[in-house]
């Protein structure tokens, strides 16, 4: 059963990327195409909602970042407002690879993710980027 993505605001949140990033500059101009709002979030969003973050909201102050920052060294693209019923987060993930950026850790925001923290939802993903690493790792042997 697929996820139900949640559908506005259409944001782009990007962790571990800057518009110094390589391939960054391409990588907005394709999101402007598809009426995404960029945002580059890091530690400093790390107890901010996720829904919060879409719709552009304040940040909550940090509290306590944990010692070592989930995805601290990967880049991470999160979007919301994309629906994958019409084929616009399926085209936008072809945009993504046509931009020449990679994104090992991708998500799509749902009404449940919309309410937890960049915090939380980077630990979810980092465990799920490390479990497919050992996945492929095993298979490769």
């Amino acid at each position: 059963m697929k996820a139900h993505i949640h559908q506005e605001p259409r944001a782009l949140l990007l962790w571990g990327v800057t518009p110094e990033t390589p391939g960054c500059d391409e990588l907005l101009r394709r999101a402007a195409a598809f009426r995404l709002t960029p945002r580059f979030v890091g530690a400093a969003d790390f107890d901010t909602t996720i829904g919060d973050l879409c719709a552009g909201k304040a940040s909550v102050p940090v509290q306590a970042l944990p010692d070592l920052l989930p995805l601290a060294d990967t880049h991470a693209m999160i979007v919301g407002g994309l629906r994958h019923d019409n084929g616009d987060l399926n085209a936008w993930l072809d945009a993504v690879k046509k931009s020449g950026m990679t994104f090992p850790v991708r998500a799509a925001v749902t009404p449940t993710s919309a309410a937890w923290t960049l915090g939380h939802l980077l630990e979810e993903l980092s465990a799920e980027h490390a479990a497919l690493g050992a996945s492929q790792a095993e298979q490769a042997q």
